[in-house]
């Protein structure tokens, strides 16, 4: 039987409502368990929550109550230094990819990043990684030099996947990320290849 990779348990997210008592459930007691190597899907209406689990799983932000394990830790209890490292290998495609690529950065400096944040290799190894990275995601490694406002939604989005792949981690939350897309065949073709990517 495959391992259990993530176990969620009741988890509840309410965020409190400006000026009054009130909250907003944004998660209200949902509890789900992903194998190694299975694909989950959370379908929903716009604004249901799926985007606030996937945050809380990797705890981008603080869950009201519930538990989360990943390979048998409680990520709930870990303190910083215990939550950076487990991060290498629980990463996230964000759903916007204007707002998730730092204008400032070239592409090279935002691929490469985990790698440095996480200090995996040399920097002429960084750099072979971020180019074979690049070339993954179907992007020529010579835009490693260029800067996010110079590609399309979807280039965007690849960088995006090029990012998260960095450190081959064993969870990836995808956070809608078609989004950008904007049409039915660029989806398809950005689904085959995102399959592609994680089967290499």
């Amino acid at each position: 039987m495959a391992q259990t990779l993530v176990s969620v348990s009741n988890l509840v997210k309410h965020f409190p409502v400006e000026g009054t008592d009130d909250v907003v459930r944004a998660v209200d007691g949902v509890s789900f368990d992903i194998y190694a190597g299975e694909t989950l899907g959370l379908v929903g209406e716009s604004g249901c929550g799926k985007s606030t689990v996937g945050r809380c799983l990797l705890r981008l932000i603080e869950p009201t109550s519930g538990t989360v394990n990943f390979l048998g830790r409680d990520v709930l209890k870990l303190d910083r230094g215990d939550l950076r490292q487990l991060r290498r290998e629980m990463q996230i495609i964000f759903q916007d990819p204007y707002a998730s690529l730092n204008p400032r950065m070239k592409i090279g400096d935002i691929v490469g990043e985990p790698l440095v944040i996480h200090k995996q290799g040399t920097k002429a190894e960084r750099r072979e990684r971020v180019a074979e990275l690049l070339r993954r995601v179907g992007l020529d490694p010579d835009y490693m030099s260029r800067y996010a406002h110079e590609f399309s939604g979807g280039q965007r989005q690849r960088i995006g996947v090029a990012r998260t792949l960095a450190l081959n981690p064993q969870l990836i939350v995808a956070d809608e990320p078609v989004s950008a897309l904007r049409n039915r065949f660029n989806v398809i073709a950005f689904s085959v290849s995102f399959r592609k990517c994680l089967s290499q």
